[in-house]
């Protein structure tokens, strides 16, 4: 995807986040959307898996990570998962987890090859930038390496968690156990060389300034630049839950504000997700009017957003996601893991 000819600066950025009218900035990224997508939104039948949420690390702002004893912990078996993704019309599965040793690399490596042979046709984006650091770090590898390895053993794509905002004094202030800026840009500079697409994300709705969210972006834009394979932009609004980082979630036109922004800045990554666990369903459907061209998934059994309180549910149907998509009055596409609308969609399941 090449740059827009007339380029958004940081400043032009940080003007557009804070003086011009949502719904004239609203309308600007429409624009840009349908010049690139149409009319069409395309959803994906998929399946999260959280292998399990217990965590070495203790993050401000999460509420999903547990330790031992603690009421909401757990941990799934292989054969759970397995069993999870048995539904023969899934096409994605989104492996992410908690940095615990009893589900360390080579466990995981293992989840993946028992995914692959068992639903060879399933696209399997799995492992944050942090859950692959963790890997490199107690296995005494580097990084690509494991990239490598888990190239492999069946990974599609990786995803964009742990980006957070990127930026130093974030870092230090909310999750300084776990890599900062620096290392989750660098692992997603690998997994591009190695040949893994990915996705990227940014947290937003804490203690971050506009300025912060701005530069979060122009480094997005950036790495994206020098030889990128960022698939996907996703915007997440902080859910406070129980961390008292701050006191509410953030603004439904805050959300759309930036869904906006995105579209505009990052003009070399194709896709910007409304992810509806964080932004709720109405949001969600809203911002598909100011930029976003992807509803993501069906989901299943997602748990990180539902242990940070999210008011959204578990798991939408298909055709529940069509109807936000189609009351919009835009076009509904099933798409796969990798964002092809005509290809084949629904995993092939070995016998």
């Amino acid at each position: 995807m090449r740059p827009t000819p007339s380029r958004i600066s940081a400043s032009d950025a940080l003007s557009l986040l804070q003086e011009t009218p949502l719904l004239d900035l609203g309308i600007r990224a429409y624009d840009r959307k349908h010049e690139l997508f149409g009319n069409q939104i395309t959803y994906v039948q998929n399946r999260h898996v959280n292998p399990t949420n217990l965590c070495v690390y203790s993050c401000r702002f999460c509420d999903f990570a547990a330790k031992k004893g603690d009421a909401h912990a757990y941990e799934l078996t292989e054969a759970a998962i397995l069993k999870d993704l048995s539904d023969p019309s899934l096409s994605e599965a989104h492996v992410v987890g908690g940095l615990w040793p009893s589900w360390g690399f080579k466990r995981s490596l293992e989840l993946i090859k028992s995914i692959r042979s068992h639903y060879p046709g399933l696209w399997i984006k799995a492992f944050t930038a942090v859950e692959i650091a963790y890997f490199a770090r107690m296995e005494k590898k580097p990084s690509l390496e494991i990239l490598e390895q888990m190239k492999a053993a069946g990974v599609d794509m990786v995803p964009g968690g742990g980006a957070e905002i990127l930026d130093e004094r974030i870092h230090q202030a909310l999750y300084k156990d776990k890599i900062g800026p620096a290392d989750w840009l660098r692992i997603h500079k690998e997994a591009h060389e190695v040949g893994l697409p990915s996705n990227a994300t940014m947290l937003f709705g804490h203690i971050e300034t506009d300025e912060e969210i701005v530069d979060h972006l122009m480094q997005l834009r950036d790495l994206q630049d020098r030889g990128g394979l960022f698939q996907s932009f996703i915007p997440l609004a902080f859910l406070p839950g129980k961390t008292k980082v701050v006191a509410q979630q953030v603004s439904a036109p805050r959300c759309l504000r930036i869904i906006a922004l995105s579209r505009l800045v990052l003009d070399n990554i194709p896709h910007i997700k409304a992810y509806w666990p964080t932004l709720g369903l109405e949001t969600a459907a809203s911002a598909l009017s100011f930029g976003a061209d992807d509803l993501d998934g069906t989901l299943g059994k997602e748990r990180i957003m539902q242990l940070a309180d999210s008011e959204s549910p578990a798991a939408l149907t298909r055709s529940f996601m069509e109807d936000i998509i189609r009351d919009g009055g835009q076009v509904a596409a099933e798409r796969n893991g990798s964002f092809e609308v005509d290809a084949a969609v629904g995993q092939q399941v070995s016998v």
